[in-house]
């Protein structure tokens, strides 16, 4: 058996065996494979970043299959009504991850801006007391009016709406810890966690104008600021 494994013709005849294989097996469907194509999504035109995709945006063209991304976009239908995700540019192929759908755009461009956008800004305040602040109630996306109380020299109150319809970007207890996070935290901890989750409501940050954030300063400065909720949904 040695001499057999040794033997020059035997050595050949496996090179012989092993070469024909590859020049009827793999190379043809290699060469099947470079040689095969697919309709691929082009943009006929530059995109900016944030533009809803049309179908007068799109040509639908001939490509090779060897070597496209796996995720590259083969229908039209695919793409229209899609938003780009990043800027697009006229040649170019199109493929899932640079398309987005327009409720996940704009939830990235309000992580990335936090909401920052066209004037807006982001003003903390501090509550004069937890009953202004509704209690242990408020949370970040809640949607609060804000009203001014003042007190007359005859002893009576004044109550005026002062703002409508205010964003709460936020609400921070005594060390500043977010309460959405805390609670998340809370819900997600162990039945024998003893940490003691401060939940009390003494910072609230809100994104408004800036005209708005004047009103609400000068609210805190003279602690006449009280909210009341409108809606948990901003």
């Amino acid at each position: 058996m040695t001499k057999l494994f040794r033997s020059k013709a035997f050595i050949g005849s496996i090179c012989l065996v092993l070469a024909a294989a590859i020049a009827f097996l793999l190379l043809p469907r290699f060469y099947a494979a470079q040689s095969a194509t697919v309709n691929v999504v082009r943009v006929t035109q530059d995109v900016p970043a944030g533009t809803v995709i049309t179908s007068a945006m799109l040509t639908t063209a001939e490509a090779g299959a060897y070597g496209l991304p796996g995720k590259v976009m083969t229908s039209e239908a695919e793409v229209v009504g899609k938003v780009a995700a990043e800027t697009l540019y006229a040649g170019e192929m199109l493929w899932q991850d640079r398309l987005m759908s327009e409720e996940d755009y704009i939830a990235s461009e309000d992580a990335r801006t936090k909401g920052l956008t066209n004037g807006m800004c982001l003003v903390t305040l501090e509550l004069p007391s937890a009953s202004s602040g509704i209690a242990g109630v408020l949370r970040a996306g809640y949607i609060v009016d804000v009203y001014e109380c003042t007190k007359s020299e005859d002893a009576s109150y004044s109550i005026a709406k002062c703002l409508s319809s205010m964003y709460v970007y936020d609400v921070l207890n005594s060390n500043l810890e977010s309460l959405n996070d805390l609670e998340a935290k809370k819900d997600g901890a162990s039945a024998d966690d003893t940490t003691n989750y401060d939940l009390k409501p003494v910072y609230v940050i809100f994104r408004c104008t800036e005209d708005q954030a004047q009103t609400l300063i000068r609210l805190e400065r003279v602690e006449s600021l009280y909210l009341t909720l409108k809606n948990t949904e901003g």
